[in-house]
């Protein structure tokens, strides 16, 4: 059991370091996509349909956006066997990205109801609880320790270069913007 444990340490442990990675940003982002979506008056209304169903039913909704991306999907399968892959790529990573917004926001607003269904209330906690032991693990691990340091640093390191960028192109005095509408009524005038 102990050579076992052994062998399978390093891949549990990519698959946890990816999943966190994968909790903490994607997700994140994907949540806000998914209140920004949710300000259509469409969704306003499926949040209010939310509140007034069965959990059962609402569970059901989940297949909305599985369902509602298959065209999409099929059309990036028909891209990238027309000879497009990267377009195909896109519009797959594209409605994959939309799909779990959209799936982030529904289950921000369905948990209350679905938490009254006892077997996914006992499953929820169950993830959550495993998601917690899988966090507590890697926040003591040296190596984990050290490359949160290191996406720390090169966080800050982009915003830095974004916030330059930013000064540069829209400037504090003459960004890029205002130089080339400096040049462009420069050139009017000459013509």
């Amino acid at each position: 059991m102990l050579h076992l444990r052994r062998i399978l340490r390093a891949p549990l442990l990519l698959l946890a370091f990816l999943w966190v990675v994968l909790e903490e940003t994607i997700w994140h982002w994907a949540g806000l996509l998914g209140a920004q979506i949710a300000r259509l008056p469409i969704f306003a209304g499926l949040e209010r349909l939310v509140l007034r169903l069965d959990p059962r039913l609402v569970l059901l909704l989940f297949l909305i956006p599985l369902l509602g991306l298959i065209p999409l999907k099929l059309a990036a399968v028909w891209l990238i066997g027309g000879g497009h892959p990267i377009k195909g790529v896109v519009l797959l990573l594209s409605a994959k990205f939309v799909g779990t917004a959209l799936s982030a926001h529904l289950y921000t607003v369905a948990e209350p109801k679905l938490m009254q269904i006892a077997i996914f209330a006992r499953m929820r906690n169950v993830v959550v609880a495993l998601l917690a032991r899988a966090h507590a693990y890697l926040d003591a691990s040296p190596s984990w320790q050290a490359a949160r340091r290191t996406v720390q640093r090169a966080k800050l390191a982009a915003r830095d270069l974004a916030a330059t960028a930013r000064r540069w192109i829209f400037g504090d005095g003459p960004g890029l913007v205002a130089r080339i509408r400096a040049v462009r009524a420069q050139w009017k005038r000459r013509t």
